[in-house]
């Protein structure tokens, strides 16, 4: 497992090289680790070490007077404050697709999240909820793989910015880099 404690800082740098201010600038403090475990548990989650140290680092990102594209930490989404997070789980928990137990974590605006699967059998697997499909795979086996693979995204420039200035990526390089670091997970092994 990766460390997310060190990873996160290191998105945190490949985003400032890329000059994304906006989005640095948008994200919140963090949450005290009783705070992060109040509201987990009174939304009936268990709270994982790895949620304490992503909501610790920023409790998402403020949304107010600015553009999504501006605030992608990686390509299409950006991270959601953990009251943000319960809310939407609480908004899709009628969805016969939204599985029990799914934190998003990360939103790109139009309803798709990659979540925190805390159901008790998962290992809290990071799963991709796309709004239009009915199958929602595994796309990394914790956030600390997920962050690692975007800290190795950032550094062999996979991630870039495009002319216009928005945060890009080359989506077969990002396949192929994914399935170097997440060879257990089969979504990216699938043809």
């Amino acid at each position: 497992m990766n460390d997310l404690a060190e990873t996160l800082p290191q998105i945190a740098a490949s985003l400032q090289r890329l000059g994304r201010r906006t989005l640095l600038q948008s994200l919140k403090p963090g949450l005290e680790r009783g705070e992060i475990v109040q509201q987990l548990s009174t939304a009936g989650f268990d709270s994982p070490i790895e949620l304490h140290e992503l909501y610790s680092w920023h409790d998402g990102t403020s949304t107010i007077d600015v553009a999504l594209d501006d605030i992608h930490l990686f390509p299409g989404f950006y991270l959601l404050s953990l009251e943000d997070a319960i809310v939407n789980c609480l908004a899709f928990a009628a969805d016969p697709r939204w599985g029990r137990g799914w934190l998003p974590v990360f939103a790109n605006g139009g309803g798709d999240f990659y979540v925190i699967d805390l159901a008790p059998a998962s290992g809290a697997v990071i799963r991709h909820f796309r709004i239009d499909e009915d199958e929602h795979p595994v796309e990394f086996s914790s956030l600390s793989d997920m962050a690692a693979t975007l800290v190795a995204a950032f550094d062999e420039n996979v991630f870039f910015l495009d002319p216009e200035g928005y945060l890009e990526m080359d989506d077969l390089r990002f396949a192929s880099l994914a399935g170097q670091l997440n060879p257990t997970v089969a979504w990216w092994s699938e043809d």
